[in-house]
């Protein structure tokens, strides 16, 4: 069984805005640091909606034998990072609304999105999420985040630019500036038609089995 404070110290990490395919990938990621045996990943509310063993042999979430990769690429970064943009800026609690409402395409934030929106504000005041952004007139239009991170890898996500200013690098600006800032390994998960755009950054995709 896990110690204690092992178990309440992965279960504070997930609990911050994080779950599904990335918790999983982060956990496969770190598999090496958790306690032997199984891992029960607590979620919203407590309950359990997955079982992850430390081997990274089988995952349970909803349903047994369900693929957390659905449709979805791991890439690691493996290329070296280039100067600064100085278009990004990093991005506080106060923007945290306006990435859900960009992102959710609307001004009145679901229950849902509210939550998450709430996550990721604790998570970033905690330090274990952060994001970079472009801003015009003083709004945000680009935006990525590194959206959980320990001592040895970072995992990226929530990359987004509002459709009409599409076209301008904003995307790749912000993903460089997060894997910048993490100072550490960086991986992502993407849908397979954009892991062009994220090879051109200098990532490249890494087997399922993450070895």
């Amino acid at each position: 069984m896990p110690a204690p404070g092992e178990t309440d110290a992965v279960l504070a990490f997930l609990s911050r805005g994080i779950a599904g395919a990335e918790a999983y990938t982060f956990l496969r990621l770190n598999r090496e640091k958790l306690p032997g045996g199984c891992f029960w990943c607590a979620f919203e509310g407590g309950a359990v909606h997955s079982v992850v063993y430390n081997n990274g042999d089988r995952t349970v979430t909803v349903a047994p034998g369900v693929d957390p990769y659905p449709g979805l690429t791991l890439m690691r970064l493996t290329g070296p990072l280039p100067a600064p943009d100085a278009r990004t800026v990093p991005l506080t609690n106060a923007d945290a609304p306006e990435v859900y409402r960009a992102m959710s395409g609307s001004e009145i934030l679901s229950p849902d999105d509210e939550s998450r929106c709430a996550d990721r504000m604790r998570a970033m005041r905690d330090g274990l999420a952060s994001g970079f952004g472009v801003k015009e007139k003083g709004r945000l239009v680009s935006f990525a985040f590194i959206t959980a991170r320990n001592e040895t890898s970072a995992l990226l996500g929530d990359v987004y630019t509002l459709p009409s200013y599409r076209g301008r690098g904003y995307a790749a600006a912000c993903v460089l500036a997060c894997a910048a800032a993490a100072d550490r390994e960086v991986y992502l998960l993407c849908e397979k038609p954009l892991t062009g755009f994220y090879e051109k950054l200098g990532f490249a995709a890494v087997g399922k089995n993450l070895e």
